[in-house]
């Protein structure tokens, strides 16, 4: 864990010592999230002020603005199928999803008042009746501290909720103790495209998370000279692994879509040959 995000954690005024550890790790997964997605939105402003035309991420080439991200303001699409992180269909059962979505939703409701405090046009509140799942899975002795992890996403009008457990022992990380967040996905007014890009990490694992349009058949995420395959769920784009051999840096991370016939239409050049093996 990073030094400024330790730091972060003691002195936010929404933890207390009485916290679990499950509350702990999700709130600095959340502002992991924040602060990249911070980066990124500051730096297409930039950009797109210099040159009017494209946006730029770290230098490493320009984004193709030919297609418009997914349009998230028309409200959540449900899945045909849950899925794991890797594409496959979920191994979290249905008792659970309901149990973590009743967990989450108290955390998520806080966020989404909370944004919605300094962005009138979003939601104040979260529908659980349009809350759906697209994203879970467990996965057990996870990177190199062997970590057991549940984790969930939920897809609503504007907002993507995270949902996490952990556990540091023997035990099972259970649907009872996860916690929840809410992110806006909803773009931003005036914003360039694809300013919803984000990526956090810990010392165990790393996830990305792009909203991505009708047109995208595939998407490859990329840090540290590597890149990963997403998997696309209704209009979200993801990907989640192992953190072991990464060498991680904020100026290397990026992302490119790809359509059915395989044209990039959009993310940033060259994309790296080397491919991150996922747990």
């Amino acid at each position: 864990m990073s030094l400024d995000l330790e730091d972060e954690l003691r002195t936010s005024s929404d933890l207390t010592l009485d916290r679990s550890l499950a509350q702990i790790r999700v709130r600095g997964d959340r502002l992991r999230r924040r602060r990249t997605s911070l980066l990124i939105a500051t730096t297409a402003a930039v950009c797109l002020v210099a040159t009017g035309l494209v946006l730029a991420v770290s230098g490493r080439g320009p984004l193709a603005v030919d297609v418009s991200p997914a349009d998230q303001s028309s409200g959540p699409r449900p899945p045909d199928q849950v899925l794991t992180w890797s594409g496959k269909p979920t191994n979290v059962t249905d008792a659970e999803l309901t149990m973590m979505k009743k967990k989450c939703l108290p955390g998520a409701q806080q966020d989404a008042a909370t944004t919605a405090g300094t962005n009138p046009e979003m939601p104040n509140s979260i529908d659980p009746d349009r809350l759906y799942p697209i994203f879970a899975e467990r996965r057990t002795d996870f990177g190199p501290e062997h970590d057991d992890i549940l984790r969930t996403m939920f897809l609503t009008d504007g907002y993507l909720v995270h949902c996490g457990a952990y556990t540091t022992d023997s035990g099972q990380p259970r649907t009872e103790d996860v916690v929840g967040s809410a992110d806006r996905i909803k773009p931003f007014p005036d914003m360039g495209r694809w300013e919803h890009f984000s990526s956090s990490w810990t010392t165990n694992w790393i996830s990305f998370m792009l909203p991505v349009p009708d047109e995208a058949a595939s998407v490859k995420f990329f840090i540290g000279g590597g890149y990963v395959d997403g998997t696309i769920n209704s209009g979200i784009a993801a990907a989640w692994i192992s953190a072991a051999g990464v060498k991680k840096s904020q100026d290397t991370v990026g992302f490119a879509v790809f359509d059915a016939d395989g044209r990039r239409i959009g993310g940033v050049d060259p994309v790296p040959s080397k491919a991150w093996p996922a747990d």
